[in-house]
């Protein structure tokens, strides 16, 4: 028999029909993504205001010195109000996602990937993210350029800066930047783009089609413009490597690199200056040892497809 008729289902006077090569979508596979991305959305926000009010409360603030948006901004910085938020959204999501890709992948093993894997691929992994957040920082600094002569993007850029500086906690607080941005971001997040999203779109569609989608609607779930600029690329690149290894820990590893130093803790846990440049050089080193290591994931994945 060849390949051709395991593609089709026999009819009547000898006639075939071809087959589908993916199985039908049921109302999980679409519905399931969007309820979690605005659950996740939901809950960080609610979370972080209801942060906000407690803290007003016990510092026994008024709500009158809170006329202005500076204020706000200021009150949501002293609460530590973001990173509280995601701690707990990490904290109850992450056992929400997990529960729900167990139960799914007992009925499609497809849907969320943990095969085993060579110690080499966490290496490939790990350059691959160093060298997408060079490029990354390129991309950015082309961009904080222009805005220098565009009044849009240098508003996008300000606003951008001052959530950025929601999450950047004083000095004594930084064990809660760790754990709010390099461990129950990445883990929270990945399970659900990678794992849900990214799974249930492989599960009935091609694979480069679930890489493609799930790095787009994580860019576009950051909202802010600059944000996304910031997370298109190692979007895309977390969800390759995760095609490319079929085991989820791996973009959970590289999304915890990637905050861990694209977020400035890497430089502020040693001590280095904002503006130090050997961080910066060694991001441009790993573009061509990621892009590397990449080619080789690529060709091993290709050489496995055939062997299939």
């Amino acid at each position: 028999m060849s390949l051709i008729d395991l593609n089709k289902t026999p009819l009547e006077d000898g006639d075939t029909v071809l087959k589908s090569k993916y199985p039908r979508a049921d109302v999980l596979t679409v519905a399931a993504p969007l309820l979690f991305m605005l659950l996740h959305a939901l809950f960080l926000n609610l979370a972080a205001m209801g942060i906000v009010v407690i803290y007003t409360f016990v510092q026994g603030i008024p709500f009158s010195l809170l006329s202005s948006q500076e204020a706000i901004e200021r009150l949501f910085l002293d609460a530590q109000a973001q990173n509280w938020a995601s701690v707990l959204l990490g904290l109850v999501m992450v056992p929400v996602y997990s529960l729900y890709l167990k139960y799914r992948g007992r009925k499609y093993p497809e849907v969320v990937l943990l095969e085993r894997v060579p110690r080499r691929y966490w290496l490939a992994a790990f350059s691959a993210i160093m060298g997408s957040l060079g490029l990354t920082m390129i991309w950015i600094g082309i961009l904080i350029h222009l805005a220098q002569s565009n009044a849009w993007l240098q508003t996008q850029y300000d606003t951008y800066i001052t959530a950025i500086q929601t999450l950047i906690q004083p000095e004594g607080y930084l064990w809660l930047e760790i754990l709010a941005v390099v461990i129950m971001i990445p883990i929270a997040e990945e399970l659900l783009f990678r794992g849900i999203l990214q799974g249930e779109i492989r599960r009935v569609a091609p694979a480069w089609l679930a890489v493609l989608l799930s790095a787009v609607a994580f860019a576009l779930f950051h909202l802010m413009p600059f944000q996304i600029a910031f997370v298109i690329l190692p979007g895309l690149v977390l969800a390759l490597v995760y095609e490319l290894t079929r085991n989820l820990l791996i973009p959970i590893f590289m999304h915890m690199v990637y905050n861990f130093f694209g977020s400035g803790i890497f430089a502020r846990l040693f001590g280095l200056p904002e503006d130090n440049l050997t961080l910066f050089w060694i991001e441009i080193v790993f573009i061509f040892i990621g892009l590397f290591m990449l080619i080789r994931l690529i060709g091993e994945y290709r050489y496995r497809r055939k062997q299939v």
